[in-house]
């Protein structure tokens, strides 16, 4: 993704620290790309800290990877924390810092500066922080007055009070506008690229760098699965009492019998796999012996060639010279050199002549593209210029007129093509807005006013703020209509109002102070006071009110009080005898006239079920007719691209230089005959044809041996070949049946006399049959066990069922006691606890599906298309001969689980328990339920990790050469050193900037630590011209040992030195 033009930036050219840990009143200059270098503890960090804090504004997540040890935090900071035990800050009392960072905005050629202001009263108190965003640069800040640091009042811009922020929040949209727009993951990628470390797998970087962590919260689904499992296993039990109860002991120690001949079965077919290795591995052993010795026997044939063909030339060498000796032969030299120089030359012009064919083919090709084409230009004109038969006064005046029509033409469609493109991009960005309603429409979510979503959105924070645990709703969502046929009238009356804001009552002045907070960022949204509505005014059934329906009292109340006196009329005529009615046809009678509604206000609905389907139709026909504009225009702007290209693969100037080579070919030519003639005179002397012929004899013999020789080799070449594939599967057969010796131990789990018993068999049967005959035979027992044991199942379920019946024991006290505690047992309850089950499903499958389940999905699916761009990011970015792309698939040992999340079964409209669904994922849910419920001592790390939608997959990196050959990382991890390794981490962390910083005018800051940690010199200079070349402001912390590899690659370099409680900052030079 190197850039041809590079991308104006806002750049940070100047750093601010007041009371900053061991800088008391710093101000530091960098230009462009910098390096920060000290020794430990010196404040390089402390710096790189300050930066992130001021682009993040978070002041509770600073670098990991510096200060893994010190754990500073926002107090250490200020107040600058010693680490000394009696005296744990430096600075006491009441305490001001400051921290700011100002840049450079290259298009319009301004500073601005962006900041905050930390108070510390005392060691105890919360810091009171407060930021500003000015335009300006450092100068003009009163950071210091009378020799401290300035208070709120103090503290101005040019003499002009600071426009404080107090919302951090509120600071952190100002701050990511003002930088250019920047993305969300913006603020957690500088972070993450701060704590960046060399490590030593793909899935430990994806999961630290590229995928965010998204934890689903399953106390509520665990308590389910917990109340399910104990409904399932209290009617299992009882279920079990009433029918299952029988002569278990007697049958369990059958079926206990059966499990270990099947234990000594699995045994046996282990070893007759590892018996059938070793005979295969002899066979090998013989064919690598036959192929040795045919290896030697070609070899020395091959030496014996060799010989006899160093003979020949030698012969072939002779009876050349008998050849340059004659007197013919000098003159046939002569006449050879001159013809050699004349075809010399004569492929020269040749070549200038297929080159001037070849570029007056393009012209012709390109012709058609070009408009306005005199009569006299055609493509038989054209051609004729590759011939000799038009004079040069011709070829002249035809190429005039041919230059000026393609250049005219190159300008024309350059010109149109910019237009269409403009169409493009705007047709494009409203696609974008229209894709991202579908896809909300989609996941049933419905978009609503920006300003309506804002204040909403600005209540809830405060209301979590303040711990309130109640709804923010949206009038819409709150209400249904029950007749259909006056749906456009609701909407098309309510109009805005459908997007109002209903909270409860208690909490209905609360959010009047968030909105008051906001009166300048937000309006036309309206707040309803659901103090001062009447719940209990009735709803008259001929009005329009009378045709919504809401669970919520509030939302009813003020559906009555907006559309209780708006009268349902089925004509127009009926409309003028109520003071306000309506028809359903949006005709509105109000204020003694009569208006149609817009039908632009009610087109889109918002209210009721249908509305997300009928906003999905009309936001899917509006994609359908803007697509196939954008369609159209590309199809026109592809035709202009395909005459561009013609045009512009025409290359007038190869024409031009060589427009008269067809002339210049035809008189060689005829030079050229000249001397062939002469040079056919001398070769018709009989004493040097008899030589000739004895030449080509030798000469035949000399080729003859060549070619064995050669066929030998590769003979030999493939001999040695298959000689290391045969070793290669030897040991592949050695370690298969190494394995295999393991998981027989495995499968015995300590129980050798198994062991022994299927080794006794194998022993017995292997004296008279092969060791695939006896696995197949045994394979059959096997299935013959199985079916026994199956059998046996049925057994017991049918002597539990004539249990029933009162067959139990021996005694009849035993049979009294069971059959008293089946009748017990069968009418206690049976029924309720049935009730309940399907009530815990119910409530079991309504949290599976809507959080985890659909939470899951929604998270994989997001991973996934943040692996499409940043593979759509790395596509055109090479590092040296390779780029990289990332692959994702199902986790291997949760496949199951894997293809239950992403199942189209679970798009919604499913029931969890219904027989398609757990037919199919039975195992997976018993399997997945099992795992969240986890009360062991891993029960936590368990849960994490099945709550963790990254662990449901692996990845792996593909490394692909310009030559198009690719191979994964996984597979040579482990043949490359460790800056090697490293290499396809920084290439996707740049990527990751690249892709965020692409669009507009922004910062382009990639911030590392300990940058390179790993990495030779040659590594480290390849990778910094790499990140250059994508246009980055590199900020680097590194140990002074770097400083020479990596200073020449960057624009500035500081070293941080401290002595005590100081530290300072003073520029390197080189």
């Amino acid at each position: 993704m190197v850039q041809s033009t590079p991308q104006t930036m806002k750049k940070l050219t100047r750093i601010k620290l007041v009371n900053w840990h061991y800088f008391g009143n710093e101000t530091i200059d960098v230009n462009g790309s910098f390096l920060l270098s000290g020794e430990n503890a010196s404040g390089k960090s402390t710096i790189l800290d300050a930066i992130q804090l001021i682009l993040t504004t978070n002041t509770r997540r600073f670098n990991p990877a510096a200060n893994e040890k010190s754990k500073r935090d926002l107090k250490g900071y200020v107040r600058c924390k010693t680490g000394e035990e009696g005296n744990t800050y430096a600075r006491k009392n009441s305490v001001i810092s400051y921290v700011a960072l100002e840049f450079y905005e290259e298009s319009k050629d301004r500073f601005f500066v962006l900041g905050a202001k930390f108070d510390s009263p005392d060691e105890e108190a919360e810091i009171r922080r407060i930021w500003f965003c000015e335009e300006g640069t450092l100068d003009g800040f009163s950071f210091i007055v009378d020799n401290k640091p300035a208070t709120d009042e103090q503290f101005k811009n040019n003499g002009k009070k600071i426009a404080y922020i107090r919302s951090t929040k509120e600071a952190k949209d100002r701050f990511k506008r003002r930088l250019g727009n920047l993305d969300e993951n913006f603020f957690d990628m500088i972070p993450k690229s701060l704590a960046f470390k060399p490590m030593d797998n793909v899935k430990k970087f994806i999961t630290q760098f590229i995928l965010p962590e998204k934890q689903i919260e399953v106390d509520v689904l665990r308590e389910n699965i917990r109340n399910l499992r104990e409904m399932q296993e209290l009617i299992k039990e009882v279920r079990k009492q009433i029918e299952h109860l029988g002569n278990i002991i007697a049958i369990n120690d059958r079926m206990v019998e059966i499990k270990r001949d099947i234990l000594v079965i699995d045994i046996l077919l282990k070893i007759a796999e590892i018996e059938d290795k070793k005979a295969k591995i002899e066979e090998n052993n013989k064919s690598l012996a036959l192929k040795d010795q045919e290896l030697k026997s070609k070899t020395a044939e091959s030496e014996r060639t060799k010989t006899d063909l160093a003979s020949e030339q030698e012969s072939l060498q002779a009876i050349r010279i008998d050849i340059s000796n004659n007197e013919c032969s000098k003159l046939i030299s002569k006449l050879n050199q001159d013809l050699q120089l004349l075809e010399k030359d004569r492929d020269f012009i040749a070549s200038h002549v297929e080159i001037l064919h070849a570029q007056l083919e393009k012209a012709i090709r390109a012709l058609k593209f070009v408009p306005n084409v005199p009569e006299n230009i055609n493509a038989l004109v054209l051609r004729n210029l590759g011939k000799a038969n038009m004079s040069q006064e011709e070829r002249d005046e035809i190429f005039v007129i041919l230059n000026t029509l393609y250049k005219k033409a190159n300008s024309e469609l350059n010109a149109e093509k910019a237009e269409k493109n403009l169409k493009v991009t705007t047709l494009k960005e409203e696609l974008s807005d229209i894709k991202k309603k579908i896809d909300n429409l989609r996941k049933n979510k419905i978009t609503y006013p920006k300003n309506t979503i804002r204040l909403k959105e600005a209540i809830e924070s405060e209301f979590d703020s303040r711990s309130i645990s109640a709804d923010v709703r949206v009038f819409a969502d709150l209400l249904e209509i029950v007749k259909p046929e006056w749906q456009n009238a609701v909407e098309g009356y309510l109009n805005t109002q459908r997007f109002n804001i209903i909270v409860e009552p208690q909490y209905y002045d609360v959010a009047a102070e968030v909105y008051d907070r906001m009166k300048h960022q937000i309006e036309g949204v309206t707040l309803v006071n659901t103090q001062a509505l009447d719940l209990k005014n009735e709803t008259d059934e001929m009005t329009l009110a009378a045709v919504v329906l809401s669970k919520n009292r509030y939302a009813r109340a003020y559906a009555n009080y907006l559309m209780g006196r708006v009268v349902l009329c089925n004509e127009v005529i009926e409309l003028k005898q109520y003071p306000i009615a309506i028809t359903a046809g949006c005709m509105l009678y109000q204020g003694k006239g009569l208006r149609k509604i817009p039908e632009d206000i009610y087109r889109i609905p918002y209210i009721g079920k249908s509305a997300i389907a009928r906003q999905l139709e009309i936001a899917e026909a509006d994609y359908k007719a803007k697509g196939e504009q954008c369609y159209a225009l590309e199809a026109r702007i592809k035709e202009i691209d395909t005459a561009l290209d013609y045009i512009v693969e025409c290359d007038l100037g190869a024409i031009e230089r060589y427009l008269s080579s067809p002339i210049e070919l035809d008189e060689i030519k005829k030079k050229i005959q000249k001397t062939a003639a002469e040079l056919k005179d001398a070769q018709n002397d009989p004493n040097i044809i008899a030589l000739q012929f004895k030449e080509r004899e030798c000469l035949d013999r000399v080729t003859a041996l060549s070619k064995k020789k050669d066929d030998l080799q590769a003979i030999i070449i493939n001999l040695e070949r298959d000689l290391a594939d045969l070793n290669s599967l030897t040991n592949k057969l050695k370690a298969q049946a190494s394995e295999l010796e393991e998981q027989i131990q495995k499968l015995s789990d300590g129980d050798n006399n198994a062991i022994l018993a299927a080794e006794q068999k194998y022993a017995e049967h292997s004296k008279t049959k092969e060791a695939g005959t006896i696995y197949d035979n045994y394979g059959r027992r096997k299935a013959v066990l199985d079916n026994q044991h199956g059998k046996l199942l049925r057994e017991l379920i049918s002597m539990q069922a004539s249990y029933k019946e009162g067959e139990y024991g021996t005694g009849e006290e035993v049979v009294f006691a069971y059959a008293q505690e089946y009748r017990t047992l069968s009418n206690h309850n049976l029924i309720e606890y049935e009730e309940k089950l399907n009530k815990a499903k119910e409530d079991c499958e309504l949290e599976f599906r809507e959080n985890f389940l659909a939470r899951m999905r929604e998270n994989i699916e997001s991973a996934q298309d943040i692996f499409k761009n940043l593979n759509k990011a790395l596509k055109n970015i090479y590092y040296g001969n390779d780029s990289y792309k990332f692959h994702y698939s199902a986790h291997s040992r949760k496949q199951g689980l894997y293809e239950m999340i992403t199942s189209e079964v679970n798009m919604g409209g499913f029931t969890l328990f219904a027989s398609e669904f757990e037919e199919r994922y039975h195992s997976e849910m018993e399997d997945l339920f099992s795992k969240l419920t986890e009360s062991d001592e891993h029960g936590d790390k368990i849960l994490s990790e099945y709550t963790d939608y990254r662990e449901y997959m692996d990845y792996d990196i593909e490394i692909v050469s310009k030559d198009g050959k690719s191979q994964f990382f996984s597979k040579i991890y482990g043949e490359k050193s460790g800056g090697e390794t490293q290499t396809p981490y920084y290439v996707a962390i740049a990527a990751s900037f690249a892709q965020m910083y692409s669009v507009g005018e922004t910062i382009r800051i990639i911030m590392l630590d300990e940058a390179f940690d790993k990495m030779d010199d040659d590594r480290i200079e390849n990778m910094m011209k790499f990140l250059r070349s994508q246009n980055f402001q590199i900020i680097l912390a590194t140990p002074p040992a770097k400083i020479e590899t990596i200073g020449e690659y960057v624009d500035t370099v500081l070293v941080t030195y401290r002595n005590g409680y100081s530290s300072i900052v003073e520029e390197y030079d080189l």
